[in-house]
């Protein structure tokens, strides 16, 4: 079966417009390859039948993440690229670790974006576990998303085979994993339990955002996946990375990727002969605009001169009671504080803010966020039933309420609360703005809705 030259025309401009994605003419064959199989494991007839069919589905059908996939598929294994991971475990790392120590602060958020099989996070939760030899000490928070559920779901088993050791030495998989049967490798529990599986779509989810746990972080890599967007995907994409990073954090790409024009605002550095992309490191006042005082209630309060920045920790507030003008400005204080990283600053502010302001539901939903950067499950869970009893008609709440409980291992819970979301996301119009957020798109949260509740294999 062979697409005609209309056909392949059609197939290349759905993908770019449902997907983001670009294929230059080296890369027509990957097209074809995948329309056909597609075709043909969908039983509709032919390509043009097929790609009619595509054109009628959403774009978080499962067949449109499938197709992705099959379209973007990488080679992946463990400690890829030896020299970034050298960069990594030498010196960026230890170096941030220090830091931490000093500041009595001991919490670390890694990204592996676009992550794949696994193979990917679980090398840097190994890498951590070599260098934090107090690591139950730690908050340590190592997300892997992708966009395919079936990737994610072998993330999850932690079992791999021979060919996801090529890269030698190979020391840590005799330390790491038990030899099983049928030639298969597994990943020690305790290992895989360092690592949050998510759905994602790069292209067009919600990121940075503490709805999606993809805020505050210090190390993101998104390696070989930039490469297949369009430009302007790519642009988008690159911006919104670089927003995820607390200042001073690090990006990592692949050289191909690695252009002053799509991260101009980051500062190309090199470590062990690795590229990174870095925020501008903390200065010695790293929030100028802010100058806090205490008034005589308790509150924070910004001086009379200070500017209020927006900021993209994705919680806005819209009370629902009537809240003293001194508790918002606290709360959009814990909000830019968040975003950039000072994770127990702003959960101070926020629980002075409800010790006063206790009916306020966008606060409960802010300080959830908090807790869950901060690693506090519990305290996340308690915020966001608090929020629920007070709107329990807030998709937002239901929605993170269903992402924790699926970090927890609550299936149950996960599914009843994002079907919850996605009922009331549901209502809305594509292009209206969720309540409770910075501008997410109903649309945007109601397709990653679904994705978590894909059904697991």
């Amino acid at each position: 079966m062979r697409l005609s030259a209309e056909a392949h025309a059609s197939a290349r401009s759905l993908i770019e417009e449902r997907l983001g994605l670009h294929f230059p003419e080296t890369r027509h064959g990957d097209v074809e390859r995948c329309i056909v199989s597609g075709c043909r494991s969908a039983s509709v007839g032919g390509p043009e039948e097929y790609l009619a069919w595509l054109a009628s589905l959403p774009d978080d059908s499962r067949e449109w993440r499938r197709l992705a996939s099959r379209l973007t598929v990488g080679e992946t294994y463990f400690f890829r690229d030896p020299s970034c991971f050298e960069a990594l475990e030498r010196e960026i790392l230890p170096a941030l670790i220090a830091a931490r120590r000093s500041q009595e602060n001991r919490r670390l958020r890694l990204w592996s974006a676009a992550c794949a099989t696994g193979e990917e996070p679980y090398s840097l939760a190994i890498m951590l576990d070599r260098l934090l030899p107090d690591r139950s000490d730690w908050v340590v928070t190592i997300l892997a998303t992708d966009i395919d559920q079936e990737a994610l779901d072998t993330t999850q088993r932690g079992l791999y085979r021979e060919w996801s050791f090529r890269e030698p030495p190979l020391a840590f998989r005799d330390r790491y994993f038990t030899r099983r049967a049928g030639g298969f490798f597994e990943l020690d529990p305790a290992i895989r339990k360092m690592v949050t599986c998510a759905p994602l779509n790069l292209a067009g989810g919600v990121y940075p955002s503490p709805i999606t746990n993809t805020s505050a972080m210090d190390v993101i890599l998104c390696r070989n996946v930039l490469m297949y967007f369009t430009p302007a995907v790519q642009k988008t994409a690159a911006a919104r990375l670089a927003q995820a990073l607390v200042p001073g954090g690090w990006l990592a790409v692949s050289p191909v990727e690695a252009s002053a024009e799509l991260f101009g605002p980051l500062t190309r550095t090199s470590r062990s002969a690795a590229i990174f992309q870095r925020t501008d490191a903390p200065a010695a006042a790293a929030l100028p605009n802010w100058q806090v005082e205490m008034d005589l209630a308790g509150y924070p309060r910004p001086s009379a001169n200070a500017e209020i920045a927006p900021v993209p920790f994705t919680v806005s507030f819209a009370p629902r009671i009537a809240v003293v003008p001194e508790a918002v400005a606290s709360l959009q204080r814990a909000r830019s504080l968040a975003d950039q990283g000072d994770l127990g600053t702003a959960r101070s502010l926020c629980e002075a803010v409800l010790a006063r302001e206790r009916l306020d539901p966008d606060a409960h939903l802010l300080l959830a966020g908090i807790c869950q950067e901060l690693g506090d499950m519990e305290g996340a869970l308690d915020a966001l039933r608090r929020a629920i009893y007070l709107a329990p008609d807030s998709p937002l709440a239901h929605f993170l309420a269903g992402s924790l409980r699926f970090r927890q291992g609550d299936e149950r819970g996960g599914k009843r609360a994002m079907t919850t979301a996605a009922h009331l996301l549901g209502r809305l119009a594509r292009d209206e703005v969720v309540p409770g957020t910075d501008g997410v798109m109903a649309g945007r949260l109601l397709d990653t809705a679904r994705l978590h509740l894909e059904p697991r294999r």
